[in-house]
């Protein structure tokens, strides 16, 4: 068992992550990920800890909106990514079994490798995409939640080429992330066993936080400048990329 100050720091994470998720809609594993390996986790038990609360939180959405799930799009997607979704689990044993500073350094280069081409890739929405496309999309997915836990920005790119509607979006989103969190727990007990095993169990009972983290960050979006805080919180993700890449040095 980790020590209880390393587990009141996860779960203060895991509170932040969800509000800033509620605010721009994105970055929760953007967010949390980096600074859970700060706190002294292993990067596979960063991913174990996130892990649990967002099945609970997809589920939830999964099931308020059932009725605007596009089945037609989520299973082929869930497919490719149920092929590749192994292979990143074997990376991430990988990497796990490097030194923190080169873990920091990994984390934070993916890290600023999103924020990049979420800032610099415009697409124009269209009916169709080329099947290529979507294999690349979805396999990328597979490999990115396996190894780093953060496989929505490939789809979020995926998504800006559709042209489905607000509901529709959501809904893809929440019901291709539940029918990939089963198996991306189980492979992570396969493949590293006792080392994440207690952090499920962790995630689970710190998954109130995340629910009351989404309702603060719901409010805080509210009553305050989205686009300012946006800018903000993509700043700050900016920031902890920039120091878990340059961490050796400014150790």
């Amino acid at each position: 068992m980790p020590p209880i100050e390393t587990l009141l720091l996860a779960a203060s994470i895991l509170l932040l992550s969800s509000a800033v998720q509620s605010v721009i809609g994105f970055a929760f594993n953007l967010l949390a990920v980096p600074l859970l390996i700060w706190s002294g986790l292993s990067l596979a038990q960063a991913v174990a800890l996130t892990s649990v609360p967002i099945l609970v939180q997809v589920s939830i959405a999964t099931w308020k909106l059932r009725a605007d799930v596009p089945w037609r799009e989520v299973l082929p997607a869930s497919l490719i990514r149920f092929v590749t979704l192994p292979v990143g689990i074997s990376l991430l044993y990988l990497i796990n079994s490097y030194d923190p500073g080169t873990v920091k350094q990994f984390v934070g280069a993916i890290l600023l490798l999103i924020l990049a081409a979420q800032h610099w890739i415009h697409i124009t929405p269209r009916p169709r995409l080329h099947p290529a496309w979507d294999l690349l999309a979805f396999g990328l997915s597979g490999i990115m939640l396996g190894m780093i836990a953060m496989g929505s920005p490939p789809v979020v790119l995926w998504l800006m080429a559709r042209d489905l509607s607000v509901l529709n979006t959501r809904a893809f989103m929440a019901a291709l992330f539940l029918m990939a969190a089963p198996v991306q727990l189980g492979l992570l007990y396969w493949k590293l066993g006792d080392e994440v095993a207690d952090f499920f169990l962790y995630g689970l009972l710190m998954t109130p936080l995340v629910i009351a983290g989404s309702l603060a960050g719901i409010r805080l979006g509210n009553r305050l400048d989205r686009e300012r805080l946006r800018r903000l919180i993509l700043f700050f993700l900016f920031l902890t990329g920039l120091a878990s890449l340059l961490g050796p040095w400014l150790r």
